[in-house]
């Protein structure tokens, strides 16, 4: 473990954003991937099953877009983002409200030393004298500011993450939140904060699809990029068959599999990769284009 202070070159300089509620320290296992363009995930802990596969599916495609996932390590929505990009080899960071040496819930044990492993687990303090509930409403300021995009999953109206959302909102980050059944009380939270003005999200795509705003969006200090990230700053495979077809003219996702003889999941991760190297555009019709300046 390792403690880090402000003025450490590897702080996240997101947390800055906090301004007097910014952390003194932080306790770290592991190491602080580029948080840059990082996505928060958060949502219920009594997630429905539904819910729990969208996050592990969205988390995983962030992940392979080359962006680390930030959420803060509880049940359901949160251990789903966290394990979604892991399963993808990605770098997750699980923030903490009671400390490391105890970590909650005792049951993730095995879960955060795998976040370790491929990210970091963090915490302001290596082992707080009293954690009650308003210390997990104060941990969430964390996860808002590390990222510069949240992502609100499930969430009923009186939920932790919707506090994440109102941190989220107040720092400038771009918040999102997937829609869902009104008569589904686990839901009630995001469809409020979808009529507040929350972008809706329906797929990774609405994640990723714009730049994210606001006084989060910068490159983090001190934070080397991984070996993984470097690889996907080329184009190769999948994703340098799909841009030498959109040379002949904008295609949608379905034509490029057809044509390509490539299965759909993987047209559409060669599709974010060229989008998030500014190779290609989405145009009001759903089908793709090389940008200009390519």
């Amino acid at each position: 473990m390792a403690e880090l202070c402000r003025d450490d070159a590897a702080w996240p300089s997101g947390l800055g954003d906090l301004k007097s509620d910014q952390p003194a320290r932080l306790h770290v296992a592991g190491r602080l991937p580029n948080l840059g363009g990082a996505v928060a995930i958060v949502g219920t802990r009594y997630a429905n099953e539904d819910a729990v596969e969208f996050t592990r599916k969205l988390a995983a495609a962030v992940a392979l877009a080359g962006h680390a996932v930030v959420s803060g390590g509880a049940q359901g929505i949160d251990a789903a983002a966290h394990r979604g990009c892991l399963d993808a080899g990605g770098a997750t960071v699980a923030v903490l409200a009671t400390g490391l040496v105890r970590a909650y819930p005792a049951d993730h044990d095995p879960l955060f030393r795998a976040v370790a492993a491929q990210g970091a687990v963090i915490s302001e303090e290596l082992e707080p004298q009293v954690v009650q509930g308003r210390s997990f409403l104060y941990r969430n300021r964390l996860i808002a500011a590390l990222a510069p995009t949240l992502v609100v999953v499930q969430a009923p109206l009186r939920s932790g993450a919707l506090s994440t959302a109102r941190w989220a909102r107040k720092l400038g980050r771009r918040v999102l939140a997937v829609p869902a059944a009104p008569w589904d009380v686990r839901g009630l939270g995001c469809l409020a904060w979808l009529r507040s003005g929350a972008q809706i999200c329906t797929s990774v795509t609405d994640v990723l699809s714009l730049p994210a705003s606001g006084p989060g969006a910068h490159a983090e200090k001190g934070a080397g990029r991984s070996k993984k990230s470097n690889k996907r700053d080329g184009l190769f495979g999948s994703a340098q068959a799909v841009c030498r077809l959109l040379r002949t003219g904008s295609r949608c996702p379905d034509e490029l599999s057809v044509c390509l003889d490539m299965p759909a999941a993987k047209v559409q991760e060669a599709l974010l990769s060229l989008q998030l190297m500014g190779r290609i555009r989405r145009r009001v019709d759903g089908t793709y284009e090389l940008a200009r300046k390519s």
